[in-house]
Formats: C-alpha cells, sequence, structure tokens
C-alpha cells in the first residue's frame, strides 16, 4: 500500500511540476531522486527560498543552487545532497526543480512566488 501511495505522490509532483513548467514557458526536465543538487543549508532559515539552475559545470553535474536569503561568497557555502534528500528538508522547492536551464525561482512562507528566466526581465 505504501508503494502505491509513494508512486501516487510521485505522479501529482511530476504532473505540478510539468504545469508549473507551461505557467512559466519552460520546458520539462525530468528530475530524478539521485539528481545532485547544490544547497546553503546553513541559510534555509531565511527568507525567501531562491533557486538558481545553470549550466552543469562539474562532474557532479549541479545544475541547482537553492539558498535562503542573501547569496554568501564562497564555493563551501553549499553543500551537495541528492534530490530525495532535499525532500527531507525543503520539500517545497521540489515542484520548480523540472524548470529548465536559467530560470530561477524565489518563495516565501506567505506563499510569495516569482519565477523568471535570466534575461527575460521584461
Amino acid at each position: 500500500m505504501a508503494q502505491k501511495s509513494q508512486q501516487s505522490a510521485l505522479n501529482e509532483l511530476i504532473a505540478e511540476q510539468k504545469l508549473l513548467c507551461e505557467e512559466f514557458d519552460s520546458a520539462y526536465v525530468e528530475v530524478k531522486g539521485d539528481d545532485v543538487v547544490a544547497v546553503a543549508v546553513q541559510t534555509l532559515n531565511q527568507e525567501p527560498i531562491v533557486g538558481l539552475r545553470k549550466k552543469p559545470e562539474t562532474e557532479e553535474n549541479i545544475a541547482w543552487f537553492i539558498y535562503g536569503g542573501e547569496l554568501g561568497e564562497g564555493q563551501d557555502f553549499f553543500t551537495t545532497m541528492t534530490v530525495r534528500e532535499l525532500q527531507d528538508i525543503l520539500p517545497d522547492v521540489l515542484p520548480y526543480l523540472a524548470l529548465s536551464e536559467g530560470y530561477r525561482f524565489m518563495i516565501d512562507g506567505d506563499d510569495y512566488e516569482d519565477v523568471w528566466k535570466e534575461g527575460d526581465e521584461s
């Protein structure tokens, strides 16, 4: 039974991701539980939560950088983790992870949401 509800929750998430991509004119990029993201864990108690999808530049294939508040300096600011691990600490960002390269999102605890593509601020 748990397997079915897990599959159902996954299907709901995928549907939500596809709708969000359509709403913001993004291609849908499939997200796997083992995909690696970079998260500034120590900042997640700050708002807003910001995510930025870049072209992966390392062999770890990291595309998403997620942080809270203002972005700090330095490479050691971010910790890598899988999407599955991210789901345990910050499930609210999962719908945004299917956005394509160049997209950013900003959310907070008061249901604020902003999504845009770099260079499209018109």
